[in-house]
């Protein structure tokens, strides 16, 4: 969940998203970075959002479970289970009807990991992933995104928190230095903000 409608981030990586491409987004919300993906005319795009409070009872993201209701609640017209289902159900619904028309749209309503183990190796041409920002969330992702991109593609990415920056979230960060290192990966920062790029080997 985003406290904000739009990434006005994502803007920076968009350049990298070639018409007739294989591409996914881990992490949808309410579609507004999907739309311009799918507006780079990819051959299949992939949106994969649970819309459920459910991975949010095992996340460490806002540090415990309450935190995270207390901290949307607003968003969310109060801080109860029933009231945030609600929420992503409607903001599920209303991602459905932006892309109906769109037939190389691919909506998937479940947990990323799910998503993951349904999929290919070598079968993506990019990812980008702004799912769980927890480290052990964000640090799992990137391993499977490893694996389903093909040797040449592009693992992007959001909240990467660069020297100086103010913006950014320290479990993503730590997930992805962890990920470069591991795989003598070079990251490359696309724009003056958190986006982030990763070429796959």
């Amino acid at each position: 969940m985003m406290g904000s409608t739009t990434n006005r981030d994502s803007k920076d990586i968009l350049y990298l998203v070639k018409e007739g491409t294989v591409g996914a987004e881990i992490g949808v919300w309410m579609g507004n970075t999907s739309i311009n993906f799918a507006n780079k005319n990819p051959a299949e795009l992939h949106l994969v959002d649970s819309w459920s409070i459910e991975p949010y009872k095992e996340s460490t993201e806002h540090g415990s479970y309450e935190n995270y209701l207390q901290r949307y609640s607003s968003v969310c017209g109060g801080n109860t289970e029933e009231q945030f289902q609600q929420k992503y159900d409607s903001v599920y619904r209303g991602v459905v009807k932006r892309f109906k028309e769109l037939s190389n749209v691919h909506i998937h309503r479940m947990s990323s990991d799910e998503w993951f183990d349904q999929r290919e190796e070598n079968s993506l041409d990019w990812i980008y992933v702004d799912g769980d920002h927890s480290y052990e969330g964000c640090l799992r992702d990137l391993e499977n995104s490893f694996r389903v991109v093909k040797s040449g593609g592009l693992i992007l990415g959001d909240d990467y928190q660069w020297p100086f920056q103010k913006h950014g979230k320290a479990g993503v960060t730590s997930a992805v230095d962890e990920f470069v290192k591991k795989y003598s990966l070079k990251i490359i920062q696309e724009g003056a903000t958190t986006q982030f790029s990763i070429e796959v080997p």
